[in-house]
């Protein structure tokens, strides 16, 4: 775990009150100015930071108008005691190797409580941070006697941060109608670091059922995907700092038939980036970002099944993602691998930033795909976890084609800061779950205490 007292605690806490005043009264030209000079003197002073956590720190200067409001949060129910040890996270983002919030719930005197928390020394420790008490009710409410957050029916809430002032809470929340399991989109915004949050206006195009597939921000933008209002799927875009939001995709992204609940994901490298949308029966739309715009692409393993897949990217140019030959109810492709058997599940490889695919080595007769986690936080190295494999999170460190379990238990979110940096969400029952971190590339994880 990263050392508390490290002096990039320090300068992103120094960073942070130089962005909020800066926003508040100069022009976005100036704060750039100004900031730039700061990371430089900061940078001098944490000559021992590693280069990923500079970058990522540096993101910090994205600047844009700050969003005219003074709502302020007010604090969540007061936690049963003992909650701080019983926290479970929902959803985790980093911005640098030691600044990031956790998103989750701990048991209060109504059952259990929605509640964030920030960490400034990569983990080591976790400050509780206010919410809006009307996010805090509408996650905490009961619909038909299941939890608004509860995720069987599109319900469930995130947290993305682009920088140390810039973040959002999306996703879905259960509602009382005449159809049990309906769910409204949620969205809230931060533009000072998590003092006080809005909830952001829908964009015009979205839905008002159903939940926000996925949120994320690179290159000066953030990107969200959700249904729209014709029964597809949408991109909507905005400049950080201003929730204007702009219709992104050039290409249409449709919706399943049947199967399992539909989602949704974005996985972007710097100013590039791809998105699949689809369900357990194979994926329904695609697309590749190119110049602040989301167009047409061909997905990872469509020429074998198109089995909903979606990719891990290490660098711009070099992803991986798992193909189940034949996808859902097809026959063997004639593009699948030599002796290649109907059901198979491959590793399909791209050094070319996504526009071709080769199939690399094969993982066994894994079976569906859907719903597993995949990471890549370098070429060649490759950790993942399904089901029929018993839950526990696999690592392979020569392209695949060796494996040894690296922990056990049920991953559902796994992500990496820098290529030795990653964090992951295991569930560990129904209702709780704990966080796990890595501190050299995937080999040697250990859980978090909040």
């Amino acid at each position: 775990m990263g050392r508390a007292g490290h002096p990039g605690s320090a300068i992103e806490s120094y960073l942070r009150r130089i962005l909020v005043v800066m926003r508040a009264n100069v022009s976005s030209r100036s704060i750039s100015r100004v900031v730039s000079a700061g990371l430089v003197a900061a940078g001098m002073m944490a000559a021992g930071l590693a280069t990923g956590g500079a970058v990522a720190a540096g993101s910090a200067v994205e600047s844009a108008p700050a969003l005219a409001s003074t709502a302020a949060p007010a604090p969540a129910p007061a936690p049963a005691l003992g909650a701080a040890a019983s926290f479970s996270p929902l959803s985790v983002t980093f911005v640098s190797l030691k600044t990031g919030w956790a998103l989750g719930t701990s048991p209060c005197a109504s059952g259990r409580c929605l509640g964030l928390r920030e960490t400034t020394d990569a983990g080591s420790s976790w400050v509780a941070r206010p919410l809006p008490a009307a996010l805090v009710a509408a996650a905490d409410r009961k619909v038909s006697g299941n939890p608004a957050l509860d995720n069987c029916c599109g319900g469930g809430l995130n947290v993305r941060f682009a920088n140390l002032l810039d973040g959002w809470i999306y996703g879905g929340l259960l509602v009382p109608s005449q159809f049990e399991g309906s769910t409204e989109p949620a969205l809230w915004s931060t533009h000072n670091g998590g003092a006080s949050w809005v909830q952001d206006r829908l964009p015009a195009g979205l839905s008002t059922t159903g939940s926000i597939f996925d949120l994320e921000a690179a290159g000066g933008r953030v990107y969200l995907m959700a249904h729209d209002k014709s029964f597809g799927v949408t991109v909507e875009s905005s400049v950080l700092g201003q929730d204007s939001w702009r219709h992104a995709n050039t290409v249409g992204l449709g919706s399943p038939a049947g199967g399992g609940e539909q989602s949704g994901a974005f996985v972007l490298q710097g100013t590039h980036g791809w998105l699949v949308e689809g369900n357990d029966r194979g994926t329904t739309g695609s697309a590749e970002l190119v110049g602040g715009q989301w167009v047409g692409w061909v997905p990872p393993c469509a020429s074998v099944g198109d089995s909903f897949a979606i990719p891990a990217a290490s660098t711009p140019a070099n992803l991986v993602a798992v193909c189940v030959m034949g996808g859902f109810a097809e026959g063997l492709s004639s593009s699948a691998p030599k002796g290649a058997k109907l059901g198979s599940s491959w590793l399909y490889f791209s050094s070319n930033g996504g526009s071709s695919f080769q199939a690399g080595p094969e993982l066994g007769p894994l079976g569906d795909f859907f719903g597993s986690v995949l990471a890549s936080p370098e070429p060649g190295v490759i950790l993942l976890s399904h089901g029929d494999m018993g839950q526990d999170l696999l690592g392979s460190f020569n392209g695949g084609h060796t494996w040894s379990t690296v922990y056990h238990g049920e991953l559902t979110y796994l992500g990496f800061t820098s290529p030795l940096q990653g964090v992951g969400i295991v569930q560990t029952s129904s209702a709780t779950t704990k966080m796990i971190m890595t501190f050299d590339g995937g080999h040697v994880w250990a859980p978090v205490t909040f």
